[in-house]
């Protein structure tokens, strides 16, 4: 058998940038990380979106703690896009599938809810450099623990069956 010795011409196919490629369907996720994909859309559209999040963890969380939730998730929204090492890629709101970026942010929120330091900085560290991952890690933390109170409250968006809407990426 001859290995070829060659590879053969590729032409990209698309603009895709790293970590926007998608590589499943939010119907597939656990409601853990659903909830961290819509939420980091929702905060990276804007204001009334973060508000809407503000809101979200009052009414689970009562309002000292949902207050103190909204702004950990905040400080990890900033520190996210701050310190990454390239810019966190991710789909619109209403899309039905989820990118690499999405998934190892998603997936660092699961390691945070289950106080596995380790997973939640390796999942981190894809996106962001040591210092911001090991800080992230640490306010990730307690949020994991809201997003459990989330997940386990009937009234979380998206949990209980994705939208189905024309609008792809």
């Amino acid at each position: 058998m001859k290995l070829r010795s060659e590879l053969p011409e590729i032409a990209p196919t698309s603009g895709t940038q790293r970590g926007a490629a998608p590589i499943g369907l939010l119907q597939e996720l656990p409601s853990i990380e659903l909830a961290a994909i819509v939420y980091l859309r929702a905060w990276c559209k804007g204001r009334a979106d973060r508000e809407m999040i503000g809101r979200d963890f009052t009414f689970v969380l009562g309002e000292r703690e949902g207050k103190k939730a909204a702004e950990d998730w905040d400080a990890l929204m900033q520190m996210l896009l701050s310190g990454a090492r390239r810019p966190v890629m991710r789909h619109s709101l209403g899309c039905e599938c989820f990118g690499g970026d999405e998934s190892a942010f998603a997936n660092m929120i699961a390691a945070a809810a289950s106080q596995d330091r380790e997973d939640a900085l390796l999942f981190a560290s894809t996106l962001m450099t040591g210092a911001a991952a090991w800080v992230a890690v640490q306010v990730a933390l307690p949020l994991g623990q809201a997003f459990l109170r989330l997940a386990r409250n009937a009234g979380l968006p998206g949990t209980s069956k994705v939208q189905q809407t024309s609008y792809r990426h």
